[in-house]
């Protein structure tokens, strides 16, 4: 199932495939490396060669799950949003989670987020000096935690983030939040993971293009500690 999922400012109908909903139904647990009997696939790819990765590893695989494809229409033409043939060819896969090459050795804070949010926080970084690394987690189920453990152990003096798009009550927030409090204590890494997002709330999303730019400010700010 192809799902659009990002928020644009639009209606709430434009903005949420209710992938919280989707994750409820997964059988994954937080504690335990079940990747092989995990009941259905739920990924946010946010990029070409990761979408094309993942639908091609769906077709190759000699069994068949359900694959929650949930990314929104706005990467189809956002330049930020390219890959590389290079990306696809030989010795090329799917990343569960992708750190960037860019991110300091040593951040004050790592956010973790996934999907289209990665893009708005990775333009407000280059506007500014914080000592921030970016990390995105492309697959929520079965969740990615040996992959992001190794990721953790890079950085574990760093604060930990969640950072996402919708409310509180919704999105991955509460799917991530035990499994990667369960990352950083395998990876030894002390502290909760701090949630950076918007408050919980009944509907989706304001459908206001002027309260919704207000909203992103906030969320970049939150997200930076600023």
């Amino acid at each position: 199932m192809l799902l659009p999922h990002g928020y644009d400012g639009a209606g709430p109908e434009h903005s949420s495939s209710k992938i919280e909903r989707f994750l409820q139904l997964s059988n994954d647990t937080p504690t335990e490396d079940n990747a092989g009997r995990i009941n259905l696939i739920v990924a946010n790819p946010s990029t070409p060669a990761q979408l094309f990765h993942l639908l091609r590893r769906q077709m190759l695989r000699n069994y068949r799950k359900p694959l929650i494809v949930a990314s929104p229409k706005g990467l189809l033409r956002a330049p930020a949003a390219a890959s590389a043939l290079s990306e696809m060819g030989l010795g090329t896969s799917f990343q569960p989670v992708m750190d960037l090459d860019t991110n300091p050795h040593s951040p004050d804070r790592l956010i973790l987020c996934s999907g289209k949010h990665f893009y708005t926080l990775s333009e407000a970084l280059s506007s500014r000096s914080a000592n921030v690394a970016l990390v995105r987690i492309e697959e929520l189920s079965p969740f990615p935690r040996n992959d992001l453990r190794a990721v953790l152990e890079k950085y574990n003096n760093a604060e930990m983030v969640w950072a996402q798009e919708e409310p509180e009550n919704q999105g991955p927030w509460t799917f991530v939040r035990p499994r990667i409090e369960e990352a950083m204590r395998e990876a030894g890494v002390d502290g909760p993971v701090l949630y950076r997002g918007r408050q919980s709330c009944a509907t989706v999303a304001v459908g206001v293009g002027s309260w919704h730019k207000q909203e992103v400010a906030q969320l970049v700010d939150a997200a930076f500690g600023a």
